[in-house]
């Protein structure tokens, strides 16, 4: 009887640990994990060049699965905003950045 009892209250403190040990570590993950955010392909039209707010205002296609289509601000690298003009049509990859606000990467104009 009284290995039973041992062995149960073996099993009351390995059991804790072994879980804190299994547990998922993904919220103490690094900056270079966490910004390797998932982007979906998008295509849409450039509304507005927001250069003060380091953005661009798309309507964009639906992203099946994502989002429905709409318009909305995206913001991009200061590169885009010189290359990019009201009008065209774009394809990139939507993502958030490590603030959660909506950027594109991979921006290209597909006609002018």
């Amino acid at each position: 009887m009284n290995v039973r009892l041992a062995a149960l209250a073996l099993a009351c403190l390995v059991a804790p640990v072994a879980a804190v040990t299994a547990q998922d570590h993904s919220a103490h993950a690094a900056p270079a994990e966490k910004s390797a955010a998932k982007l979906h392909p998008l295509t849409g039209v450039i509304v507005d060049v927001m250069t003060d707010k380091g953005a661009l205002l798309v309507k964009h296609d639906e992203i099946p699965g994502v989002m429905r289509a709409m318009t909305m601000m995206f913001r991009v690298e200061a590169d885009v905003l010189a290359k990019v003009k009201k009008g065209d049509a774009i394809k990139a990859q939507m993502g958030r950045n490590d603030e959660g606000k909506w950027i594109l990467r991979d921006v290209q104009v597909v006609t002018k």
